[in-house]
């Protein structure tokens, strides 16, 4: 300011004359209502300007130039001390947190502390439940195209296959062979590409109940991490399993799967994340628990779950999957170079090379004997001391050692008697099973398994208990909201009622836009967090997206209230603001609303946006343009006529200020100090009062201290409303500017949902 304004004089005109109007043009007889002003001159020097408006002086420019150096330097110095010596999260183990007891808890974990006690020890494959499904999935001539630049790129060519229940069967190929692509093309996941072929169960295309009724346990443990592993797997057994079944029998479905995957230890456990939560050993298990509780009633896909475990995690995890399989469940699994003591525990191959083509698909065998026998009648021998499963990958070029020979392997396998035989297996299954569907009583499909209604009690009553359990989340937003309002209250500590002070009102309630940039800080990675979980469960079938989108704002909304009370307290009380209860009353409830319409802005942006950083990169345009167009940086006569006639009004913060401003400052009687005095000398043988008759009589802002006749000292506001009505504010609209304002969050709702509905920006 002391660079631009050091430099220039202002000129003052119209109503910053007083008096102006018809008979006063005698500048001789006016003064400019800018601070530094002089009577009878319409000029203000700038440098007066700051320095009585501002205590602002030119010769302090280089100085502060200085000092913002200093501190340039300064917080890069930090910047680079914090970043070499301190480290956060650095090494150690994993906390894992547990939640309270109580007494279903304790009934339920002495009962499997019981089961396990009685459990067979060694080989026993017996899971304790039995699967009563016996649909089979079949595909055949499957391949799968995505749309790149040069055309069409077929990712998988081809593919024959099948899964019994029962059967434990894995998915092996080269890095980049289409193992998870198939795996997705099977469970009906991809939602880009177009995928070619028959895929078949019990010989009829997939219903709306396919992707309900199998269960996908992705690579990525993807948690409610707030959740216990209990509630967590009883979350999934709620809204996945069919309504009709009683909620006693869902639960104790639950238990078995717990026993079943040793977890009794970890019940209640918090899942928490991989820093203060379960072991990545407990998560995979988790991850495979939660789609079990679902009791798919077709098929359980598997996607890596051994990756990123050691030799006896992966060893329990395909133990578990192993025992599954011997209750009837049919299993498919992509898994990466097992050793041999895993490898034997699957049933069944489907091995892939790059390009994605089968280069076998059959049983394994005891010792891998089948396996091995095919190659071997290929012409490629495994040598006595191999793992059968890393020596076929290198036999096919996907391994760490050379192909052998010059052989293409998805060629021979087109050719293979081998390939002859699981087609004439898949007729088989589709005729067979094709009867006995036929013959057995026909169950109307449901795309989701429970009501909308029991959907959205569900995911409301796990997202309240997510939000209760991050005192991080709550206490960080509510000591924001406070730290802010202590702050600017007591820098504006009981104001006066001076010329001045109308201004410091005006800031003090501008400091109410400031709570729209704290609070889409804060809600929209808490959204998109929450999103991520919602893909994965969406995927299945869990719920509908308007559970997830109504469970987000209402799990906000007590926080919006505790915080809302704990701004506005401070901030209005503080300065001394009207404490009229109709005005304080009102005052809170536009507070209220500005921080559900804060709340609902950054979910809206967070639905439209692909990930948190992308909306974060939307936040600073969006608070600026609301900011500067809301009357108060420019007022309203002063915006140009294109951004008032649309902008303006489409502001909300126009709301907000035009109702906050309105309400505080009607009918208050303004009483300037001598300093805000404006003086001027009346015209010879007329009183001040005399000369400003006209001035006042033509509606004239402010009032004559005295009525002398010469050196007239004029006060610019006589009330409040005089202040704010020049800049196209009214009292009388103060209660529609609310009704607006209430209008911005129902389409701010309105979009959050259409964008959760048709916005999937989890391209797969």
């Amino acid at each position: 300011m002391a660079n631009e304004f050091g430099r220039i004089d202002l000129t003052c005109e119209g109503a910053s004359l007083i008096p102006y109007g018809p008979g006063y043009t005698d500048i001789n007889h006016q003064v400019c209502t800018l601070a530094g002003s002089v009577a009878g001159n319409a000029q203000v020097s700038g440098r007066d300007y700051i320095q009585q408006g501002f205590r602002y002086t030119v010769g302090e420019l280089w100085r502060d130039w200085g000092i913002i150096v200093v501190l340039i330097i300064g917080f890069l110095t930090a910047n680079v001390f914090l970043g070499e010596y301190v480290k956060w999260g650095a090494g150690g183990k994993t906390i894992t947190f547990f939640a309270k007891e109580d007494k279903e808890r304790n009934k339920l974990n002495a009962a499997l502390q019981e089961k396990r006690s009685n459990r067979k020890r060694g080989e026993d494959n017996d899971a304790g439940l039995s699967v009563e499904s016996k649909a089979v999935l079949t595909w055949e001539n499957l391949c799968y195209d995505v749309p790149v630049p040069s055309g069409q790129l077929r990712l998988l060519k081809d593919i024959f296959g099948y899964v019994k229940p029962g059967q434990l069967t894995a998915l092996m190929g080269a890095s980049g062979a289409g193992k998870t692509t198939l795996l997705d093309v099977l469970a009906s996941r991809k939602n880009i590409g177009v995928i070619h072929g028959d895929r078949l169960v019990d010989g009829l295309p997939p219903g709306m109940d396919f992707q309900r009724g199998t269960s996908y346990a992705e690579q990525l443990d993807v948690h409610e991490a707030t959740q216990t592993v209990r509630e967590a797997l009883r979350f999934s057994a709620d809204l996945r399993q069919p309504y009709e079944t009683p909620q006693s029998e869902k639960y104790q479905y639950v238990e078995e799967i717990i026993a079943l995957l040793e977890m009794e230890d970890i019940a209640d456990a918090i899942i928490g994340d991989p820093d203060a939560g379960l072991a990545v050993e407990q998560r995979k298990r988790v991850t495979i628990g939660v789609e079990l509780a679902a009791k798919p009633e077709l098929l359980l896909f598997l996607d890596e779950p051994t990756s990123g475990l050691d030799s006896q995690s992966a060893f329990n995890i395909v133990r578990f999957l192993r025992k599954l399989a011997a209750a009837g469940q049919a299993i498919l699994c992509t898994i990466h170079q097992p050793n041999a003591s895993l490898f034997e525990n699957f049933d069944r191959l489907l091995l892939l090379q790059k390009g994605g083509e089968t280069v076998y698909f059959g049983d394994i065998g005891k010792d891998a004997q089948v396996l091995i026998q095919y190659f071997r009648s290929h012409g490629a021998e495994c040598p006595p001391a191999a793992n059968p499963a890393e020596w076929m990958l290198d036999a096919i070029g996907a391994g760490i050692q050379p192909r052998i020979g010059d052989k293409d392997w998805g060629e021979i396998w087109q050719d293979s008697e081998e390939l002859a035989a699981t087609k004439e297996e898949i007729i088989r299954i589709k005729a067979v099973r094709g009867e006995e569907v036929s013959a057995a009583p026909k169950k109307e499909p449901k795309e989701y398994a429970t009501p909308l209604w029991h959907q959205i009690k569900i995911v409301n009553w796990r997202q309240q208990k997510a939000f209760w359990r991050s005192p991080n989340y709550g206490f960080t937003r509510f000591f924001n909201h406070v730290i802010i309002a202590l702050l600017t209250g007591l820098m504006f500590t009981q104001l006066d009622n001076s010329r001045s002070s109308l201004q410091y009102r005006i800031f003090v309630i501008f400091q109410v836009t400031v709570l729209p940039a704290l609070i889409l800080a804060q809600v929209e990675p808490k959204y998109d967090l929450s999103r991520l979980i919602y893909y994965r469960e969406a995927a299945s079938k869990t719920y509908r997206q308007l559970p997830f989108a109504l469970s987000m704002v209402l799990g906000e909304m007590p926080y919006s209230l505790v915080c809302a009370v704990g701004f506005f307290l401070p901030l209005y009380y503080i300065p001394g603001f009207n404490s009229a209860p109709s005005r304080a009353g009102y005052n809170f409830f536009v507070v209220l609303v500005t921080e559900v319409f804060a709340v609902t802005l950054a979910q809206m942006v967070s639905a439209l946006t692909p990930s948190t950083f992308i909306a974060m990169l939307l936040n600073p345009p969006i608070i600026i343009v609301f900011a500067l167009f809301c009357g108060v940086a420019v007022p309203k006569p002063q915006i140009p006529g294109f951004w008032r006639a649309w902008l303006y009004q489409l502001d909300p913060f126009t709301r907000l200020i035009s109702g906050l401003v309105s309400t505080e400052l009607h009918q208050l009687p303004v009483t300037c100090t001598q300093a805000e005095l404006n003086t001027f000398t009346a015209p010879t043988g007329q009183s001040c009062g005399d000369y400003m008759q006209n001035f006042f009589a033509s509606g004239g802002a402010g009032y004559i201290v005295n009525n002398a006749t010469s050196a007239c000292e004029y006060c610019a506001y006589k009330v409040g409303d005089q202040f704010y009505e020049p800049i196209g504010i009214s009292f009388d609209t103060c209660w529609r500017d609310v009704g607006i304002l209430i209008a911005f969050i129902g389409s701010n709702l309105f979009f959050l949902f259409l964008g959760s509905r048709y916005l999937n920006f989890n391209r797969r």
